[in-house]
């Protein structure tokens, strides 16, 4: 089963030294053979992201394969949006 993840690099400059720790790496931390590969996507952009998923068919999916969303500014930065966010159909 693939699993994707799109991350939403909000400063630029961190790309490089994300790419070079996650990049062709093993996710050993979860005892799994899988290697984890980076590329561009073509959507950008949080608002953009959300705009694409909001009505998407997997938002009807298992919780566990429906996206999550993460506040970027302060005070609350690195913490979940809640589900009151819409998302959902």
């Amino acid at each position: 089963m693939q699993r994707y993840a799109f991350i939403n690099m909000i400063d630029p400059r961190q790309i490089i030294a994300f790419h070079k720790a996650f990049n062709g790496k093993k996710w050993e931390k979860f005892n799994s053979e899988k290697v984890a590969l980076l590329a561009y996507a073509r959507i950008q952009g949080k608002a953009a992201l959300i705009a694409r998923f909001q009505n998407s068919s997997l938002m009807d999916k298992d919780k566990q394969c429906r996206p999550i969303l993460f506040h970027t500014d302060s005070p609350n930065a690195g913490d979940q949006v809640g589900h009151h966010v819409k998302l959902a159909k």
